[in-house]
């Protein structure tokens, strides 16, 4: 048995809960990493998934065996890709997680230069607020917005990320343009959701934090969107700087500052951008092109 094919096998399983999305991934038939996965099991003793028409699932012995394979297996991909293109143009698959409203303003656009560039990377991008294990999962570079990781991977900061009220010229017009909180909350809002919760508004008031529950007129997971509303005239958005620099230079948004309080979106004291790998992967052609690259398209401070 060809273990080591058979652990891929078993990964991607786990991964995809199917074993034909599974041999898909691998372009081989599903009875053959059927049995592979089963010639796996008879070698351990013990059976590793539950299999019903519609679903696999772990048993409690594959779960353990999961966590214990998978970054092994990682790591050998690590020392055969090391190895195999240090005397090699930059090529191979480079994936790459990022937030989604960070992804589509400011990563997408650069990538079309660096696909120019290094024509030989194929790039496998997700967008998504769902955090990344880079020490187990699958990926290569991840851009992050919050405060500093603290953990096992390299952080380096790409920019800030303040956020500043706005709303549309015609919206201000129509409506008035709040001075303070009390004339803000008489106000629409439109509101992001993050992936656990609203981002309501947050205001230092004297030292004492205070959540604004002002009205929403529009709530959405769309970044995007948000923006296109606040062009729109939909109502006042609490908006990063970075997603919105085209509107605001095309005076399509109006920054709005109040006498009384600075309205943020955390209350974490520092927030920023920040691109994260694994450090030996650096060594890696693809990886340390693609991190100069982001770094020099991207960082700001």
């Amino acid at each position: 048995m060809d273990k080591l094919r058979a652990l891929h096998y078993f990964l991607k399983v786990v991964e995809t809960s199917n074993f034909t999305q599974a041999a898909k991934a691998f372009d081989v038939p599903v009875s053959s990493m059927s049995r592979r996965i089963k010639d796996l099991e008879s070698e351990l003793g013990v059976e590793l998934f539950k299999r019903s028409t519609r679903v696999v699932r772990l048993t409690e012995q594959g779960a353990l065996y999961y966590d214990e394979v998978k970054g092994a297996v990682a790591a050998l991909s690590h020392a055969d890709e090391l190895v195999s293109l240090q005397t090699k143009t930059p090529s191979g698959i480079l994936r790459i997680t990022a937030t989604p409203g960070y992804g589509e303003a400011c990563l997408m656009p650069v990538l079309v230069k660096f696909r120019r560039q290094y024509p030989d990377i194929s790039l496998d991008i997700q967008l998504t607020d769902q955090v990344s294990d880079l020490t187990h999962d699958q990926i290569d570079i991840a851009i992050r917005v919050g405060v500093k990781p603290q953990d096992r991977v390299v952080s380096r900061r790409l920019s800030d990320n303040n956020f500043v009220l706005v709303a549309s010229p015609s919206y201000l017009d129509t409506h008035g343009t709040p001075l303070n909180l009390a004339q803000l909350n008489d106000h629409r809002s439109l509101y992001y959701r993050g992936p656990h919760a609203v981002l309501y508004w947050q205001a230092n008031i004297n030292g004492e934090w205070r959540q604004l529950n002002n009205k929403a007129n529009i709530i959405s997971d769309h970044g995007g969107g948000i923006v296109k509303a606040a062009v729109e005239g939909d109502g006042i958005a609490l908006l990063p700087e970075w997603g919105i620099e085209k509107e605001l230079s095309e005076k399509k948004l109006q920054v709005i500052n109040l006498s009384d309080a600075e309205v943020v979106i955390s209350r974490a004291p520092e927030t920023g951008i920040y691109l994260l790998y694994i450090k030996p992967k650096y060594q890696i052609q693809k990886i340390k092109v693609a991190v100069d690259f982001l770094i020099t398209e991207l960082g700001t401070g």
